[in-house]
């Protein structure tokens, strides 16, 4: 193969970035259909492989046949045939495809979805309807537990984890980058040579071979970019676009089938596997663990042999964030309600080193810079904060902060240590792999590059809090979903209306616990990832698929949503109805189904009853009571499909809003149809009003940050608050504040709800404000309006 010549390939050009990134946010998102024929073209052949080497068969026929193209970024690659296309996973669930009418919103708004394309996913719908997953998890639910899940589902006490693909992970793209593909095959081949042919090596060779037909697939997919760069080059009459063209592929034939060698070949490395990943099943949750840091060895040495400046590797930086920010998916209506079609990108700074150091590199510093010039979305930050780091990487990291854009979110190091070493003492973790505890997905965590994620669904404690006021009745509907606990007007005491919501939320985590192993079985048997298995430490050492129990350490994703909404409510009824007997539970009841029209005097006292986030100790206690009731309920439920410890998650993403709108009033104050309370520790907005101290106390305060495997706190500035070094140095204080107590994560959203309002009325003029929404960022005028309206009665805060 030729040597492409040497060319000016170092010029910081600023202006393809504006023009990528406009056009990036102008681009109409559509469905790309081309998966779904070349699904329906492969899949029946298929019919009789080991489900495991079906599926690597199928990414290999997409990879050979899916249209590529080459825009104007110097990096290649892309999921579909469009700059913002989505893929359909009809293996997951299909019902939305039935809709002929629904409006399909993806991360950067509204897809189009062609009469053409409907006419396929009606041919689609008829092979997989009764073979997706979440149907299938439906029915074996029902033969284990003896009971239907959907009543539970349909009025909004869960909402599943099977009906879309999930549970990434923070990948090992380091291994990528330090072996290649060429040597990960031939480990996999030297595996199955050793295996004896007996019945108990029969899975373990099936994967093996899994391994080898994928990291071939990856190898042609840098093959075929190359080829298609020498075509286009051929054509290219721009002289230094042509060179340009055979530089990358020059790249993309030595990566990533060998180690990189250089900052650019990594970063390129990189994208392809991570790309690859997300053809094979395009989810939420693949994160970038401390990106920065396994490309800091690559920028050293190209720093030090003089072949690129900070400023390029800077420029490059965001050339890849742009082509992040392209990745988006749709997986139904009710999906787009509950996860606002974040693609899980987290992208990890700080940290420590696993000798217990501080492991801030200088491409962390550029991460940060090259969110402060693009004010992207995609990939999210998440700064693991430790004593250790300096002064001038966190004031780095506010100034991003600054610009609005949501993150970094602020995790804290040494207590995900502690959770980590908790969690995975069964499996032998060392305290060395536990200090490189990363974020996957939006505010979990876990062991980088060696954990799986099998989801078991997202519970509404709210909704739990709901039936036990009604006797196990959902109000809005009449369904009986919960069990019989009892009439309220009856209950002699407050503590029987709480163990009434004990039963009732051991109950809820029980049954969406239950319908989550359901579909994990079915995954396991039908639809193995070997891919994401490959870059998953564990699964080439046991020869084992990551949804069976192959990975090093095994997490269990189950989220427990709007427990703060329910302990606003009991406190309420406690203060309102059993001690100051200012009214009783008919008569709240009464006010609650009529939605407070004419009981507005009812609502008052409601909003007025104490609230989470005021640093009330009463309050901070019962919270945590709450907590800790749900923790109980998940350890009562067992173990995780893989047999594992697990811990529950705390966080809300945008399922606040999803359970929000199918929920009646509530004796918070909250009317019915709203959005609950945003993330897991944060106030109800509007009902914190003694100032962000207090609020920060009440967070720290409200769960045991060991026993949940995540928190979630979001705070609202006025960008008047930061605007001042002063008011920088006051927002580092307030961190620190709640980091020395225990606090888990807090992230900010730096923006003024006039501006929030007017973007509403006025979606044209703001089509790039980013906002916080859980441990993600979004473009606010592309969100839901029910996420949209809760951000802006979030509390408005100032430094006093």
């Amino acid at each position: 193969m030729a040597t492409a010549p040497e060319i000016n390939t170092r010029v910081v050009d600023e202006e393809r970035v504006k023009r990528l990134k406009s056009y990036l946010l102008d681009a109409p998102q559509k469905v790309d259909i081309e998966r779904l024929k070349l699904l329906a073209e492969i899949y029946p052949k298929l019919d009789g492989y080991p489900a495991i080497i079906r599926r690597a068969k199928l990414l290999e026929y997409i990879i050979e046949n899916k249209t590529l193209y080459i825009d104007d970024n110097f990096f290649v690659g892309s999921v579909t045939q469009y700059v913002a296309g989505v893929y359909p996973f009809p293996e997951w669930n299909c019902d939305w495809m039935k809709d002929k009418e629904g409006k399909a919103v993806s991360h950067l708004g509204e897809i189009k979805i062609t009469d053409e394309d409907r006419k396929v996913f009606d041919e689609i719908v008829k092979y997989w309807d009764e073979r997706s997953c979440y149907p299938n998890a439906n029915r074996i639910f029902e033969e284990v537990y003896g009971y239907s899940s959907l009543p539970a589902q349909e009025t909004g006490l869960f909402y599943d984890g099977n009906s879309w693909p999930a549970g990434g992970g923070t990948m090992d793209y380091n291994m990528m980058l330090v072996r290649g593909a060429k040597s990960i095959m031939e480990e996999a081949k030297e595996r199955k040579a050793a295996l004896l042919l007996n019945s108990e090596n029969r899975s373990k060779r099936n994967f093996y071979e899994a391994v080898i037909i994928v990291m071939n697939t990856l190898i042609r997919m840098a093959e075929r970019y190359a080829e298609l760069a020498r075509k286009i080059a051929c054509e290219e009459k721009n002289f230094e676009r042509r060179q340009e063209l055979l530089e990358i592929a020059e790249i993309c034939d030595h990566v990533p089938a060998n180690p990189a060698c250089t900052l650019k070949e990594a970063l390129q490395s990189f994208l392809l596997t991570h790309l690859l990943l997300e053809i094979e099943v395009t989810g939420c949750g693949y994160s970038l663990g401390y990106w920065g840091q396994y490309m800091e060895p690559f920028y050293q040495k190209d720093i030090a042999e003089g072949r690129i400046t900070r400023e390029e590797a800077l420029y490059l930086t965001k050339l890849v964030f742009i082509k992040l920010q392209e990745i988006g998916y749709y997986h139904g209506p009710k999906f787009a309600k509950a996860w606002s079609s974040h693609v899980g990108q987290t992208l990890c700074i700080g940290g420590l080193t696993s000798d217990g150091k501080d492991a801030t590199g200088e491409m962390d510093y550029i991460c940060c810079d090259a969110h402060i010039d693009l004010k992207n979305i995609q990939p999210p930050l998440a700064l693991f904060w430790h004593p250790g780091l300096k002064e001038d990487f966190l004031f780095k990291a506010l100034e991003v902060v600054k610009t609005g854009v949501g993150h970094p979110q602020f995790m804290n190091a040494p207590l995900a240590i502690t959770r980590e070493m908790d969690r995975y003492i069964e499996d032998g973790v060392t305290l060395e792999e536990a200090r490189r505890v990363a974020i996957f997905g939006c505010v979990g965590t876990d062991i980088a590059g060696c954990t799986s994620h099998p989801v078991e669904g997202e519970v509404c404690i709210a909704k739990a809090f709901e039936l036990a006021f009604n006797n196990g009745v959902d109000p809005l509907t009449g369904i009986e979903v919960g069990p019989k606990t009892g009439d309220p007007a009856e209950f002699a005491s407050f503590d029987q209306l709480f163990e009434a919501f004990r039963t009732q939320v051991d109950l809820a985590v029980k049954t969406m616990r239950g319908h989550g192993r359901s579909g994990n079985n079915y995954q396991a048997e039908n639809l193995p990832l070997p891919l994401r298995s490959v870059m998953t430490g564990g699964c080439l050492e046991s020869g084992k698929d990551c949804w069976d129990n192959g990975a090093k350490y095994t997490a269990d994703l189950m989220i427990n949503v709007a427990t703060v909404d329910a302990a606003n409510s009991l406190m309420a009824v406690k203060k309102l109805c059993f001690e100051d007997k200012k009214l009783t539970i008919a008569q709240l009841k009464e006010a609650l189904a009529a939605n407070f029209e004419g009981y507005e005097h009812v609502q008052k006292m409601c909003l007025d009853a104490p609230k989470h986030g005021n640093d009330d100790d009463e309050v901070n206690a019962f919270v945590r009571k709450c907590y800790d009731l749900v923790w109980e309920a998940y350890y009562k439920a067992g173990r995780n499909y893989c047999g594992k410890k697990g811990k529950p998650e705390a966080y809300s993403n945008s399922l606040h809003n999803l359970f929000g709108a199918v929920m009646g009033a509530l004796p918070t104050g909250r009317e019915a149809y709203r959005a609950l309370t945003d993330g897991s520790v944060s106030a109800m907005p509007g009902t914190d009003v003694n100032g962000p101290t207090a609020l920060v106390n009440s967070a720290a305060k409200a769960l045991d940050t060991v026993r949940f495997n995540s928190n979630h706190f979001n705070m609202k500035f006025h960008p008047a608050a930061v605007e001042s070094p002063q008011g920088m140095r006051k927002l580092l204080a307030l961190i620190k504040t709640y980091m020395d107590q225990g606090g888990s994560h807090i992230q900010f959203n730096i923006v003024s709800s006039k501006t929030l309002q007017a973007a509403q009325l006025h979606p044209e003029k703001y089509k790039d404000l980013v906002v916080r929404v859980a441990g993600f960022s979004a473009y606010f005028t592309r969100l839901d309006p029910g996420v949209q309206n809760e951000i802006i009665k979030r509390t408005e805060l100032n430094f006093n």
